[in-house]
């Protein structure tokens, strides 16, 4: 009895539906990575989006793939076992309301994450307002988003049904510089290049910082503006280590500014 048990073990195991089905699903994992090493390197770098940008995309891409790649695969296997889809798929009819009370939360989850995507309410690397508390986007998928408290490094793994209000927190700024109107436009461009130079350089929490010439003459003076992004909780150092620059490069010149004003924008 034993023996004959072990035999037909090793019968299943040697039979063209066991090895075609270890097949799909070598073919399925195989096929999910090199998917997903063309996305990374080749689409989302090409295409030239930002690393929040990429990053909230191949989340959505990967788990709704990971969807796909399972049911097409399970579809497969059960052909080689002979059994009968469409059999399995006439009787959805009758199990199509248990399963959908079954998983209703999930395609609330899957519906709201999707709207979320759609319209951009936030993606990885924004810096947001949940339940009174600001927090980075580090992981977002259709089903769950992962928050971190800035004040806290506390970890929040929520579904995206219930995430019914949030706030995105701006991380643009624009800081103005007023001129006295006798003042050498060719040296104090000259110094917000090398503003924004070093910047660059030496500012870790810096994404982009342009210098914009000038934006407006008015009776504060001729008005020099400088745009610059960077995190949401990291603004005031940014600016503080911005004017610490500025007042030495101006220095070295001898321009003296009237007043400077920063903004906050989107």
């Amino acid at each position: 009895m034993i023996e004959e048990g072990f035999r037909d073990i090793l019968e299943y195991f040697s039979s063209k539906a066991f090895l075609m089905s270890a097949l799909i699903v070598v073919i399925t994992l195989a096929n999910f990575w090199l998917i997903k090493q063309f996305l990374i390197k080749k689409v989302a770098y090409s295409t030239g989006k930002d690393e929040q940008h990429r990053n909230t995309f191949l989340g959505v891409f990967f788990n709704s793939l990971q969807y796909v790649v399972t049911i097409v695969a399970f579809v497969l296997i059960m052909k080689f076992h002979g059994i009968d889809i469409g059999g399995i798929f006439a009787g959805l009819g009758i199990m199509a309301t248990i399963v959908g009370l079954a998983l209703q939360d999930s395609l609330k989850d899957i519906i709201a994450g999707i709207n979320i995507y759609n319209h951009n309410f936030y993606k990885v690397g924004d810096v947001v307002r949940y339940n009174g508390e600001e927090c980075d986007v580090k992981y977002f998928s259709t089903k769950v988003t992962k928050f971190q408290s800035i004040l806290t490094q506390s970890t929040y793994t929520v579904n995206n049904s219930e995430i019914t209000s949030i706030e995105k927190i701006k991380e643009g700024h624009i800081q103005h510089f007023y001129m006295n109107f006798r003042t050498d436009r060719a040296l104090v461009d000259e110094c917000f290049t090398v503003v924004c130079d070093r910047m660059r350089e030496e500012c870790k929490d810096v994404r982009s910082i342009n210098y914009e010439s000038i934006s407006d003459i008015n009776d504060k003076g001729v008005e020099y503006e400088v745009k610059y992004d960077c995190p949401a909780h990291k603004g005031e150092e940014v600016k503080d280590m911005m004017m610490s620059i500025a007042y030495d490069e101006m220095k070295k010149r001898d321009i003296e500014p009237y007043s400077t004003e920063v903004i906050v924008m989107h």
